[in-house]
């Protein structure tokens, strides 16, 4: 009788490695395929149970990068609490600029895991490169929303926090069309916050000029 328990185990964990591995070779070929049947078989594996499988489905759109980013945009805001999870771990992983806006809102999903997630993602894309578009999304975004997102950064990222607000402050970046086009490295971005970040506090006087040899600052003789 033990025998046959032994075998019966083993015969169990042979078919479950089999399963495993047959989700690996499904999922790895629709990757290689990467054609819109098959990114949308994909979106289906973020929607399966199998956690396995949606963890799959996860490393293959991070390796499509932007062929899987407008396919993954859309979940965001619709479907399963997993799916939309995924979704945006895979987004800010990304460094997705485009889909900021639809995760500040996320942000505040009745799912716990949902809403965690998105921010994460929110702080990641922010690293990533894509500080200004935030920004961007922020100076439009209401106040309520605007003051909890902020909140929740400077939570996470005090330094993050700190330069989202200072080019909130620059009207060149702020009054850009587009947000996602917004790119860190971008040369407005960086000229835009280099003026913000030696900008005097309104009502600081500036410094004095220095006096002539032989005098203090305030140019009083010695």
């Amino acid at each position: 009788m033990a025998d046959d328990a032994v075998a019966g185990t083993r015969a169990s964990d042979a078919m479950n490695a089999r399963g495993l591995t047959a989700k690996r070779d499904y999922v790895r070929g629709l990757e290689q395929r990467a054609d819109a049947e098959a990114l949308s078989l994909l979106v289906e594996c973020l929607c399966d149970e199998s956690w396995y499988l949606r963890e799959l489905a996860e490393d293959a759109f991070l390796r499509l990068a932007e062929r899987g980013a407008g396919v993954l945009r859309p979940l965001i805001s619709q479907g399963l609490w997993f799916t939309r999870t995924s979704a945006a771990r895979v987004l800010g992983r990304l460094g997705d600029r485009a889909a900021v806006p639809a995760l500040l809102r996320l942000a505040d999903d009745a799912n716990a895991t949902v809403a965690a997630a998105a921010r994460e993602a929110l702080s990641a894309i922010g690293r990533e490169r894509g500080a200004a578009s935030i920004a961007h999304a922020l100076h439009r975004a209401a106040p309520d929303l605007r003051r909890r997102r902020l909140d929740d950064l400077a939570g996470r990222d005090r330094a993050l926090h700190d330069r989202i607000e200072r080019l909130m402050r620059s009207t060149d970046v702020m009054n850009v069309e587009d947000g996602a086009s917004l790119s860190d490295d971008l040369e407005l971005v960086m000229a835009s916050e280099a003026r913000v970040e030696w900008e005097p506090v309104p009502g600081t006087p500036p410094d004095p000029l220095p006096g002539p040899p032989g005098s203090d600052r305030a140019g009083l003789a010695r």
